[in-house]
């Protein structure tokens, strides 16, 4: 079965009521509801003016030309509402195609779609007895607090993290750092001294030192998609007159590259650092040849300053490097 997942068009979401009505949980042996259950306030708010409310963004699944199941977002009062920043999800897959993988394909491209509008994280709210709890949870939600709906229906509030975050790093991220950097395709784009094979006992002194740095000198992260450690961020204080600058190095897991998860990486650890220090300029070298982390720091907004002619000495061969900066302001 050929499956293809696209954005709805506007066109399309009169046939929201269609997937609202078929996303009403049944426990088994329940008589099917009336269809117009769909408009009462608290169920038809899902739907209602599609496309007018920030965060309506929705992806519909098609199989052999036919619209298979849809899934969409909007930042309503509702019952999986968090914040006013965490777009609350539903799904509906029509009956004939359930069972299939299309609503985690769904909701897969949903999530990237979020991610490009900035958003990273969502919420959704599930009867406690339905069993599509432990399909959300495969996909990564984790049960964050309950509640009692209209009817009296005991929910469930579950949230996923979606996008890119920075955080500190922790002892037991060691497996999910080796990992991560154990790949001589990153090694040869990285300064000398990360030892190759790159193994846990190697992550563990890594995190133990940056844990054990002085105060202020350096302000590094672990990179986390969707709750896993996929690389690591950081600025390092330079000296003297320069003490008010850091330099920023950066690496992710190869899987990861070339989905701007990289450039989000970079700009929040920026922020945090204009936000919580007295730096006011970062800046970074990467090699002349290293076109994707110089396209990184072009759209984290840093400026091209110049080349470094044969800066660095890499793998036996002098290396130019290209200077890019941001100042705070």
């Amino acid at each position: 079965m050929s499956v293809i997942i696209r954005e709805m068009t506007s066109e399309e979401y009169p046939l929201l009521e269609d997937f609202l009505y078929n996303a009403v949980f049944l426990p088994p042996g329940a008589d099917p509801v009336p269809r117009d259950i769909i408009f009462e306030p608290e169920i038809y708010i899902y739907i209602d003016g599609f496309g007018s409310k920030q965060g309506d963004y929705a992806v519909t699944a098609m199989t052999n030309g036919n619209i298979a199941g849809a899934a969409w977002t909007r930042i309503i009062p509702a019952y999986g509402h968090v914040d006013e920043d965490t777009p609350e999800l539903a799904i509906s897959v029509l009956p004939q195609y359930r069972g299939q993988g299309i609503g985690t394909m769904m909701m897969t491209h949903l999530f990237e779609l979020l991610r490009e509008h900035g958003y990273s994280r969502t919420s959704l709210s599930v009867q406690k007895d339905n069993p599509a709890v432990r399909f959300y949870k495969r996909l990564g939600y984790k049960i964050t607090g309950e509640k009692t709906d209209h009817a009296n229906h005991e929910d469930y509030i579950m949230i996923k993290e979606i996008g890119v975050n920075l955080r500190s790093w922790k002892i037991e991220d060691a497996p999910e750092l080796a990992a991560a950097i154990n790949n001589k395709n990153i090694l040869d784009n990285v300064r000398d001294g990360i030892p190759f094979p790159y193994t846990e006992k190697d992550a563990v002194e890594f995190i133990n030192a940056t844990l054990a740095a002085e105060k202020g000198t350096q302000y590094a992260f672990a990179i986390t998609y969707n709750g896993k450690v996929i690389g690591s961020i950081g600025a390092f204080r330079k000296e003297n007159v320069h003490r008010l600058t850091a330099e920023m190095g950066y690496y992710i897991a190869e899987p990861y590259w070339g989905k701007g998860l990289m450039t989000e990486a970079v700009k929040q650890a920026c922020a945090y650092i204009f936000e919580n220090t007295d730096i006011i300029r970062i800046f970074a070298q990467p090699y002349a040849n290293n076109t994707a982390s110089c396209r990184v720091l072009e759209k984290a907004e840093f400026q091209f300053e110049g080349v470094l002619r044969k800066n660095a000495v890499k793998n036996g061969q002098m290396m130019d490097m290209r200077m890019y900066a941001v100042i705070k302001g």
